[in-house]
Parts: C-alpha cells; sequence; structure tokens
C-alpha cells in the first residue's frame, strides 16, 4: 500500500481534544534520561525492523519511525529552552544532543541507505518523492561513499563532539545573567526608568544584557559613556567561555567535510540541498552589499553631522568626528525622531502587548480562515504560557495548537524562535499527529500593574515571529520529514533554509508597509495601534512617516548584517591558515587571510564588519561569542535571511497590488492561495518552485532592490541638516 493512499482522519472543532501536555512539573534530570530511553529504544527497534524483516514498504516503515521519534522528542529538548531548573536544562540540552546523534546515526546508516534505494526504484510518485527527500539528505551525510565502518565511526565521533560544544555555547548565552549597574543620570534620555529594578546594595538600576533592557539605552541614553559601557558587556559576553568552542566547531565541521570527501568546505556541504549554491550566495551578498553601500555613505554623513552638532561643532570647525559603534543606535533614532517623525518613545504608547497580540491573531484568522481558540485548561510550563487551538473556519478542522512565551526570564532562551513542538505526519491507520509549536519571545514584560508596551521593533519582531508559527501549524504533510521545523531541534526535516525565512519575512512586510504607489495610510498599522491612555490609533501622518522611513536609516544595520553573512561564508570555506607560532590568546588561534592581512577569529569578525560598515568595534572583543545562529544551524546559512527578504518582497506584491487598487491587504481570497500554495506544502517541493506556483512567474528580487535604493521622501533637501550644523541650533538635542 503507497503511503499516500489513506486520507487522515479528521478531527472537528466540536470534538476538540486537549493539546499535548507540557507541564514539567514533575520532570527531573533522571525522568528525562529514562524517557530518551525509551525513544531510542522505540526507533533502534523499528530501524532492526526495517532491515531484518526487510519490510514491503520500507519508505513508509523508516519515515514513520522518523516521525514518531521526532514527535516524542519535544518533552525532552524543550526543558533546556524554558525550565527554571538548570540541572533540568542542562540535561535537556545533553538528551538533545543525543538524539541529534541518534537521527545523524539514522540518516547516514548505509545498510538502510541501500535498502532505501532499491525500494525508490519502484515506489509509486508519492513514496519515491519522500524517498529521495531521505536520499538527498542520506547521500549529504556520505552514505553514496565506499567507506570503512572504522571511517563511519570516526565520523560519528566527529559529529557527537560537534554537538556537545554547540549546545555548551548556546547553553552558556542563555544562563548568563550578567547585568550592570547605573544610576538614574547615567540613564537620563530613557522614557520609563522603572523598567530597571532598583538594585539593593548600591541602590542603582540593575540592566541585564537581554535585548528590552539593552536596546531602549543604545537608543535613547544621552551618556555616551552609558552606551559605550552596555555595547562593550554584549561585545564581550560569554567570550572567555565560547571563543575556543567557536574554533573548534570550525575546525571540527571541515574535518566531517574531509572525511567524506565529497565537497571541498563545510559550506558547499550545507549549502548541497538549499536553493542557492554556494557560489550564488556569495554573488547575492556582493550584490547587496553594492546595492547598501551609497545608502550607508550618505547615511555616515548624516549621522556625523548630527554628532557634531550635539558636540556644539559647526560645519567650519575643523576638528574630524567620527562615529563610535555605541553612537549608532543613539543617533539613528535622534534623527528618525526629529526629521522623519518616528519618535520611539512615543509610538511605544501605542502599542500595548495585549492589543497588539490580539490584534495580530484576528489578522492571521482573517487572512487565512482560520478561529484560534484560547485553551485555558491546557498543561503549560509557567504562568506566563498561553495555549490556543487552531480550526479552520471553513470545515471547523482543527489544525493544530501554539503556544505563546513572549517574555524573558532567568535560564529562558534568551533570542527570539519559535520552536516546533510536533511535526505533522500521518500514522498507520490514517490518523494524523497535528502540528504543534511555540513562539519563544524576549519582549518587555509588564511590571508593577502596567502593562507591556512594545518597542516599534518589537511589534515587528511579533509578527515576524508569527509568521512561523502559521507555516507550522498550516503545513499539510504525511510525513514529518516533509512538516515544519528548524535546526534548533535534533530531529529532520523542514523547507529549505534559505526559503525558511520567507515566510517571516512576508509577515514583517504587513505591519509597516503601504503600497508603494498608494497615499493611503496602511490599514493593519490602524488597527494593530491603540494608544495606551485614550485608545487612539496611530495618526495617518505617524503611519507614512513610518512607511516613508521603512528604509531609511537602515545602511549600517543591513552593511553589517552582510559584513557578518560573509564572515560566515569565509570561516566555513577558506582552509586555515596556521599560526608561526602558538598565540597567547584564545582570540587569534586559527588565522584568515583578509584583504592581505592574517587575522583570527575574533579578529577577523571585527576587521569585516569595519571593512563593510566603517565602524571600529569594541576593541578586544568577539561578539561571535554570543552569537547564537551560527551553532544553531544557521552556519554557511546566515545569508538565508536577506535571500528570504528579497523573495518575501516578490510574494508580497501581489498584496500590494490589492492596496493600488483600493482593496484590503487582508484579502481572504489571496491569503487562502498563499496558504494553499506556500504554506501548506512546507517541504514536498523546492522554495522556487512554491514561489512560481503562487506568482504564476519566475521569482524576482527586484522588487526588494526597488525598496531598498527608494529615497526617502520627505528628506529632499539635504541642505536643511547642513544648515541645522552651520548655525549651531540645537534643534535635535535638549541636553
Amino acid at each position: 500500500m503507497g503511503c499516500h493512499s489513506m486520507p487522515h482522519k479528521i478531527i472537528m472543532l466540536d470534538s476538540t481534544p486537549p493539546p499535548p501536555p507540557l507541564s514539567f512539573e514533575e520532570t527531573t534530570p533522571l525522568s528525562i534520561t529514562a524517557e530518551l530511553n525509551r525513544v531510542r529504544d522505540y526507533f533502534c527497534k523499528a530501524l532492526n525492523s526495517i532491515k531484518n524483516k526487510g519490510k514491503a514498504d520500507v519508505i513508509s516503515a523508516f519515515s514513520l519511525a522518523l516521525g514518531e521519534a521526532s514527535a516524542a522528542s519535544a518533552r525532552l529538548t524543550l526543558p533546556s529552552m524554558v525550565h527554571e531548573d538548570q540541572d533540568v536544562r542542562r540535561q535537556s540540552n545533553q538528551v538533545k544532543d543525543e538524539l541529534a546523534v541518534m537521527f545523524s546515526k539514522a540518516l547516514s546508516d548505509r545498510e538502510i541507505f541501500t535498502i532505501m534505494q532499491a525500494a525508490a526504484s519502484s515506489a509509486p510518485p508519492d513514496a519515491g518523492k519522500v524517498a529521495d527527500r531521505i536520499l538527498s539528505i542520506m547521500i549529504q551525510n556520505g552514505c553514496s561513499n565506499d567507506q570503512s565502518s572504522d571511517h563511519e565511526e570516526k565520523l560519528t565521533t566527529i559529529r557527537v563532539e560537534i554537538e556537545r560544544q554547540c549546545t555548551e555555547f548556546c547553553e552558556n548565552i542563555n544562563e548568563n545573567a550578567a547585568f550592570l549597574l547605573f544610576s538614574d543620570d547615567e540613564l537620563a534620555g530613557l522614557d520609563d526608568l522603572d523598567r530597571y529594578p532598583v538594585d539593593e546594595t548600591t541602590e542603582k538600576r540593575r540592566v541585564t544584557l537581554k535585548a528590552p533592557d539593552t536596546l531602549p539605552i543604545l537608543k535613547s541614553a544621552v551618556e555616551s559613556e552609558t552606551r559605550r559601557a552596555v555595547l562593550q558587556a554584549m561585545s564581550t559576553k560569554c567570550q572567555e567561555e565560547n571563543t575556543r568552542r567557536f574554533e573548534n566547531v570550525l575546525e571540527l565541521r571541515q574535518q566531517c567535510v574531509d572525511a567524506m570527501k565529497l565537497y571541498n568546505c563545510h559550506a558547499e556541504h550545507e549549502l548541497a540541498t538549499k536553493m542557492a549554491q554556494a557560489d550564488v550566495a556569495l554573488s547575492f551578498l556582493t550584490e547587496m552589499v553594492d546595492a547598501y553601500k551609497t545608502k550607508l555613505e550618505n547615511e555616515t554623513k548624516l549621522l556625523v553631522q548630527l554628532k557634531r552638532l550635539e558636540l556644539g561643532l559647526s560645519s567650519d570647525d575643523d576638528e574630524e568626528v567620527s562615529l563610535d559603534a555605541w553612537d549608532l543606535a543613539f543617533y539613528t533614532s535622534q534623527f528618525k525622531a526629529q526629521f522623519a517623525g518616528v519618535d520611539e518613545a512615543v509610538l511605544r504608547q501605542y502599542f500595548p502587548l495585549e492589543h497588539v497580540k490580539s490584534t495580530i491573531l484576528a489578522i492571521y484568522e482573517e487572512l487565512f480562515g482560520l478561529k484560534f481558540e484560547r485553551d485555558l485548561t491546557a498543561e503549560v510550563w509557567h504562568d506566563d504560557v498561553e495555549c490556543y487551538a487552531v480550526f479552520d473556519s471553513t470545515s471547523r478542522e482543527l489544525q493544530g495548537w501554539f503556544y505563546l512565551d513572549l517574555f524573558p526570564r532567568k535560564g529562558k532562551y534568551s533570542h527570539q524562535c519559535v520552536y516546533p513542538l510536533s511535526p505533522s505526519f500521518e500514522r498507520e491507520d490514517g490518523s494524523r499527529v497535528l502540528p504543534s509549536c511555540v513562539n519563544l519571545g524576549n519582549l518587555s514584560p509588564p511590571r508593577e500593574g502596567k502593562p507591556s508596551l512594545l518597542m516599534w521593533r518589537e511589534v515587528q519582531t511579533f509578527f515576524h515571529e508569527f509568521g512561523h508559527v502559521m507555516h507550522c501549524l498550516l503545513a499539510d504533510t504525511k510525513h514529518s520529514i516533509e512538516s515544519w521545523t528548524w535546526s534548533a531541534v535534533p530531529w529532520p526535516g523542514g523547507v529549505q533554509q534559505d526559503f525558511l525565512e520567507v515566510r517571516r519575512q512576508i509577515s514583517t512586510l504587513f505591519a509597516p508597509f503601504r503600497a508603494d504607489d498608494s497615499n493611503q495610510p496602511v490599514e493593519v498599522l490602524k488597527r494593530l495601534s491603540k494608544h495606551i491612555d485614550n485608545d487612539s490609533s496611530l495618526p495617518d501622518e505617524t503611519i507614512l512617516s513610518l512607511n516613508n522611513s521603512r528604509t531609511l536609516m537602515t545602511g549600517h544595520a543591513k552593511s553589517k548584517y552582510l559584513a557578518m553573512s560573509l564572515f560566515d561564508f569565509k570561516v566555513h570555506s577558506e582552509p586555515f591558515i596556521a599560526p608561526n607560532e602558538q598565540p597567547e590568546s584564545t582570540l587569534d588561534s586559527r588565522r584568515y587571510e583578509l584583504d592581505g592581512e592574517i587575522h583570527g577569529a575574533a579578529s577577523l569578525f571585527n576587521a569585516m564588519v569595519k571593512k563593510y560598515t566603517g565602524i571600529e568595534q569594541i576593541p578586544g572583543s568577539f561578539a561571535g561569542a554570543s552569537w547564537l545562529h551560527l551553532m544553531q544551524g544557521y552556519d554557511a546559512g546566515y545569508y538565508g535571511y536577506i535571500w528570504s527578504e528579497a523573495y518575501a518582497a516578490d510574494l508580497f506584491h501581489r498584496f500590494e497590488l490589492l492596496s493600488n487598487e483600493g482593496k484590503s491587504i487582508i484579502d481572504p481570497n489571496l491569503g487562502r492561495q498563499y496558504r494553499e500554495k506556500i504554506l501548506a506544502p512546507c517541504a514536498t517541493r523546492g522554495g522556487f518552485e512554491l514561489l512560481k506556483d503562487f506568482l504564476g512567474r519566475d521569482p524576482s528580487t527586484e522588487a526588494f532592490k526597488r525598496r531598498v535604493q527608494k529615497p526617502w521622501t520627505p528628506l529632499k533637501d539635504d541642505r536643511m541638516l547642513e544648515s541645522l550644523v552651520k548655525n549651531g541650533r540645537g534643534v535635535l538635542f535638549d541636553l
């Protein structure tokens, strides 16, 4: 029987089962280990059954084994991201490594590979398609090479060590509890000091290194030394513990590639199954560097002028002024407030989290034909967590569940992500395992009776991450390996990584923009905004300012991102240059060449950021030591964000056209097409194929390039700012 021959059983709204229990009150390191043994025992028996009994439908059997083991793994791995007990988090991290090795060994098993190859040659189309997906992963893992068992064991040993060091790297970041202390005077310029608790010993404000604490300071603190101290702490976070691990992982990854003898470098290996091959991705990044170069140069001049103004210098003064790394966010924020009408302190008042959350959910219900129901009885891991069941509003069919865990806590994952809890797949009886996921956020929390007020960036982030939630919940797949996932989990599956962020990026586009040729303020921002005091929406003028400033002052941020992406490629592509002598510092233990100079990993990072942005980084720092992406599966893949952004702009253009015609961009008909052609197929088809199906043509990056190159409308005469500087008028600063 073919693996797609049975329709899956439907669960209706009127017979909703409870969501999977995700309370960890009884979870201990021992219970996690015991459950791991049960999962491994099941998986081992399933694989042995395929090998020993020669099952008739080996493709379906192997796919089902992957699905069941994946679905069982979430309860073992989620505690590493959210549990309050450090010992439980540590054990969960170790178990995550062991599960990753278990799946890796299965997908590197030559005997299984041979059996699957034989089955695929005579399989019906649907089964043959998933078999090809599995076989491509196994080939990428080296199964097509004729190698000895000793060689396979060596590869396994290297992969185990990579998992261990990556996990320890990320664990150090998430467990970091460092904080800084500042007086109220040192935090002058911030609109709400009460967000920082008072330290009882020093009577100063405690500032953690998490984004809700640091971003407001970098953007608004008047004292340059305060901003410098914050950026210094951020740039050197975990540096002592993680730099050596970073370098070790680079070497181990190259050792894997060398042992497989299929690729020249780790970057080639990682991009073998993605939309872009290594040379295409590098060419695209170079093209983007050129696209942002003029913007970067012009913005640098403007920011330097602002700094000169603050220092009391006119254009006639000969004193040279340069930007420091801790100046960028501050002067950018000041520029937007005074010249673009985008004052972030004012904007926050319009974005109380509860309203933003309910509105985003309502927009997605309308756009994709869904109904979200809060489940107040769900077993969850923390009082902050909310659980929602997702139904199709027409068929009333249950799609799955999502959880929201939006505020920072000690030991919790310190970035923003959507973590899959179960893939979507079918069992032998035709029943469907429903997908579920959690949005792990670190948004500004409520405090002492005051509601959470989101920064504009946080609003975009929430919209952005919820795009992943929808992709996970609306994936309609019969095999877990074709379902939604990402590299933070140990089980295999998911779309091509450089297509992973397309769904998320298009979600971001709904929030800030109107159509290019429309004079009407975007409806989404009207709905998203609700002033905390009078319930008013953002004024039309402010919305238009946000729209006009959407690419304003993005030159530095994008150029730094591109520098980091190119750094990622360089350290995963080029052979190491051995040093002449053992270095004194771990920061310089490996060598790379850049523009005729030799660098260690840390100095290479700083040199590349300086090369592409013109800004010196904190001396002696290595921000890569607290950069999660390259240790969580985005190695040789960090480029995927801007790659995805380029194609998301192409997708979104269809929605923009509706606005140009005076119609709502929250269009259920177009939303249904997007759901059916982009989200539901998930990884059953490649990224370019999905794009072409939705667009009705070959995809293009032209819409994105137009956004990048579009001039900022209000600033038609640069002499306006020059005049302010020359006249010494302090209109920008009240110091």
